[in-house]
């Protein structure tokens, strides 16, 4: 029960804002944004509240809560994302077979990316306009996005990202669709990913570029572990 209560009022209290609270990911989302000329990363019409009340839906395990104010964001690429009144928000999103790997995904400055990224692929939002309004790629990314803006240190976004990109849905992509890789083979993909991470400490596009090219192997059940030894460290076990 404390669990619940403390989760309703993060939900309740989130208010992401357009500062970052921590210098990496200020550095980041600088970068992403230089080559636009309006102002991205931001977050608008805030702050996000939502009811203090949640109805479980079959089959997760968080209890979903309405928002009760809308929000908008404008991500690194400069694409218009919004959240609307009555969307559905777990404020989690991070796929439940990988919360263990990945750690607690809800608190305060999670709870704005979480609620964007349901508003467009989210359980009992299908009847949105958000809903699967973009590609799975692109919505992924916004979530790594604003999880920046929203004050989220570099190092905690890409791995909430890594989940999200490896364990989310994939919709209208048949042949990059996750679906068929068995459970086992997807949280020991995590794992690596997770090394690589802290190895490399590679900013988005690296991430993306390196789970990319593994993604053929993880289809077809020929992933092997990566040769870490080669990015500079000699545990390779």
């Amino acid at each position: 029960m404390r669990i619940a209560v403390v989760l309703a009022a993060a939900l309740a209290a989130a208010h992401p804002s357009a500062a970052p609270s921590d210098g990496a990911p200020g550095a980041d989302v600088a970068t992403s944004c230089a080559q636009a000329d309006a102002p991205l990363c931001v977050f608008r019409d805030g702050p996000l509240t939502v009811a203090p009340d949640g109805a479980p839906l079959p089959g997760h395990p968080h209890p979903y809560h309405r928002v009760l104010t809308p929000l908008r964001f404008t991500d690194a690429a400069g694409r218009d994302w919004s959240v609307p009144r009555r969307a559905l928000t777990d404020g989690a999103s991070i796929p439940p077979l990988l919360v263990p790997l990945v750690g607690e995904p809800r608190a305060p400055e999670f709870v704005a990316a979480a609620a964007l990224h349901d508003a467009a692929c989210g359980a009992g939002n299908e009847a949105l306009p958000q809903f699967h309004a973009r590609d799975w790629e692109a919505t992924h990314v916004m979530f790594h996005d604003a999880l920046l803006a929203a004050g989220v240190g570099r190092a905690r976004a890409r791995v909430m990202f890594a989940a999200v990109y490896l364990a989310g849905p994939r919709w209208d992509d048949p042949a990059r669709s996750l679906d068929g890789v068995p459970s086992e083979r997807l949280v020991q993909e995590m794992e690596w990913c997770l090394r690589f991470i802290a190895i490399a400490d590679p900013d988005r596009d690296a991430l993306i570029a390196w789970m990319r090219a593994r993604e053929g192997a993880l289809i077809d059940g020929t992933a092997t572990a990566p040769d870490f030894a080669a990015l500079g460290t000699s545990d390779a076990g």
